[in-house]
This record gives structure tokens, C-alpha cells and sequence, in this order.
């Protein structure tokens, strides 16, 4: 028994450091990138530091060349 209560502390902090990441949090933000409309893509070319909008499929993305949205 005096065994098992020396080992609480150790038993505690492991459990304690299961819950705990040593990785940061990463909020990203979320960008649409395939617009209906070549204007709304256009208008959206900015957020990219690009200007213009390209046809993909039926849909439109920002930037001229599509490769700026990498």
C-alpha cells in the first residue's frame, strides 16, 4: 500500500500530461477559393496578393494563373 501512494504523484502527472499537446494550436483561416462568378472571384483576387480570376471547371478562382493559389 505505501508503494501505491508514492505512486499517485507519478500517476498524476502522466495522466495530466496525456491531455497536454506540446504542439501549438493552429487556427487557419478559411478561404473560399472557387466562386460562382469570375467578378466574385475577381473581387476576392487580394486575399491572395493576386489580381484577376481563371475559369476551373465551372467554377472561377482567384489570381490570373492558377499558380498563386498555392
Amino acid at each position: 500500500m505505501k508503494n501505491f501512494i508514492s505512486l499517485i504523484p507519478f500517476l498524476s502527472i502522466t495522466i495530466l500530461s496525456l491531455g497536454c499537446s506540446s504542439k501549438p494550436i493552429k487556427k487557419e483561416m478559411k478561404m473560399p477559393m472557387l466562386f460562382d462568378t469570375k467578378e466574385q472571384a475577381e473581387k476576392e483576387a487580394y486575399k491572395f496578393d493576386c489580381e484577376g480570376a481563371h475559369q476551373m471547371g465551372d467554377k472561377w478562382m482567384p489570381c490570373s494563373m492558377h499558380e498563386h493559389n498555392h
